[in-house]
């Protein structure tokens, strides 16, 4: 999207598979198209308002979830 200053709104996803785990990362960001290469690319320190997304699913993040007792461990203890 273009924004009526002219600068511009990205987003773009990646998504990794490595040892049976998925991993989708999401950028969404704001550039200004003086930034842009003539590659049509752009340093990372040059996005504004960037914000990244790991979302993960899998044998690894299914292992790290904590189970229903520990959960309401944590709930009850009072530190």
């Amino acid at each position: 999207d273009v924004l009526p200053n002219g600068n511009l709104v990205i987003a773009g996803a990646r998504k990794l598979t490595f040892s049976g785990e998925t991993q989708n990362v999401v950028l969404h960001g704001l550039v200004r198209p003086s930034d842009i290469d003539s590659s049509n690319t752009i340093l990372s320190t040059n996005i504004a308002d960037a914000r990244l997304e790991f979302i993960s699913d899998g044998s690894l993040t299914a292992a790290q979830k904590r189970g229903w007792l520990s959960n309401l461990y944590e709930k009850l203890r009072p530190f």
